[in-house]
């Protein structure tokens, strides 16, 4: 058993693992994403969030906890602080008293604008020296591999 344990753990130690890569990845392309942003006094899960909302204005806090991959919990806490930057309102649901739907304010639609050139800038730097079709296949890759899970 401890001979399976400590397979397990050098699987993601090992530097050329499929796991670490992938770790190792997202956490140089948020970090990347932070060190731009920074000034702009938003987390990279802020600007997930503000991003989301954009594109689904109005959905209520489980939808958007779905989809930004964020428990409820620390969802809250984020939209806590996103309302009190005057980034995003909260409105009762009509339908379910018993939730709120999600939107974006004017500073928070501002905002957005302002970092969506940061952000593609940090998608290019990090595909820098692939082909267009080399990204494709490497999305459509990690799709399957999410698919797989």
């Amino acid at each position: 058993m401890l001979k399976q344990f400590w397979v397990v753990v050098n699987i993601f130690i090992d530097r050329d693992t499929l796991g670490f890569i992938l770790c190792h990845a997202d956490l140089k392309m948020k970090n990347n994403l932070l060190r731009k942003i920074k000034s702009f006094d938003i987390t990279t899960e802020q600007w997930m969030i503000l991003n989301r909302l954009f594109e689904e204005p109005g959905i209520n806090q489980k939808e958007l906890s779905e989809r930004t991959l964020k428990d409820q919990g620390s969802l809250t806490r984020t939209l806590d602080r996103m309302e009190k930057k005057g980034l995003v309102q909260r409105q009762i649901n009509p339908t379910d008293r018993r939730s709120f739907l999600i939107y974006l304010t004017d500073e928070g639609y501002a905002l957005r604008d302002r970092i969506v050139p940061i952000a593609v800038e940090c998608i290019e730097d990090a595909v820098k020296g692939f082909t267009e079709e080399e990204v494709d296949t490497l999305v459509a890759l990690l799709k399957k591999l999410i698919l797989n899970l």
